[in-house]
């Protein structure tokens, strides 16, 4: 099956009972809670309690229909790997569902658009810093199709995103920063996700790729935000 047609179908688990925008919306954190809680051990403790209370919304049966549609979302960033194929898996149904906001005036890149873009900051024959790695951020992060495409376009130039890239992310809408967190996650790229405000510097939370921690990238790229240091105390 398609895999927007999918996650347009898990936003009616709940036929009616909770809306088709929040029930999306919680399958994000649902996805987000749990590969944060199985892989960063700084913020387990709060991941797992989020997700419980989460859990306490939605019956066994439509709890585990989102199991099934994570695990669709896992096969299809399997496959682009596989094919190095960097996809935003969530934001045409996210579009679509009408969960975008209209209060901070969402709206979301084509890929076409964000591919052009990293074709023209991104020029055959670059070389890498000094450092060994490039690095990449976006404060207006959205579901993360820019960083997607800037990563697509330096493996296009011979280097690998996963070992050669960090990025730094963030947004004041917990979706957006639950789909990009997911989306640089399953593409193996190390990043730190910020939930928060990006004029104010309020930082409200960070979820870190898996890649981030194995890659030991917390010491090597800390990713400050503002002047405020860390929520959380590494």
């Amino acid at each position: 099956m398609d895999l927007k047609k999918e996650l347009c179908q898990v936003a009616d688990v709940t036929r009616g009972r909770i809306s088709r925008a929040q029930t999306f919306s919680d399958f994000l954190a649902y996805c987000a809670l749990l590969l944060s809680s199985r892989t960063d051990p700084v913020h387990r403790k709060d991941s797992m309690e989020q997700l419980q209370k989460l859990k306490g919304s939605y019956h066994d049966a439509e709890w585990q229909a989102f199991h099934h549609t994570l695990c669709s979302v896992c096969d299809t960033a399997r496959r682009n790997v596989d094919c190095g194929c960097y996809e935003d898996l969530f934001a045409d149904a996210y579009t679509e569902l009408g969960a975008s906001s209209r209060a901070l005036k969402q709206d979301f890149t084509p890929k076409s658009i964000a591919m052009l873009m990293a074709q023209i900051t991104t020029r055959e024959g670059i070389k890498l810093p000094e450092e060994g790695y490039f690095t990449l951020s976006d404060h207006a992060c959205g579901s993360g199709i820019l960083l997607l495409a800037e990563a697509e376009r330096i493996a296009q130039c011979g280097f690998n995103p996963a070992m050669q890239l960090v990025v730094q992310a963030a947004d004041l809408d917990i979706r957006c920063v639950h789909m990009t967190y997911l989306n640089l996650s399953l593409n193996g790229i190390p990043a730190v996700v910020i939930h928060g405000n990006t004029i104010t510097l309020q930082e409200f939370s960070r979820w870190y790729t898996p890649a981030y921690l194995l890659g030991k990238w917390v010491w090597r790229e800390p990713m400050l935000f503002g002047n405020g240091g860390y929520t959380s105390n590494e």
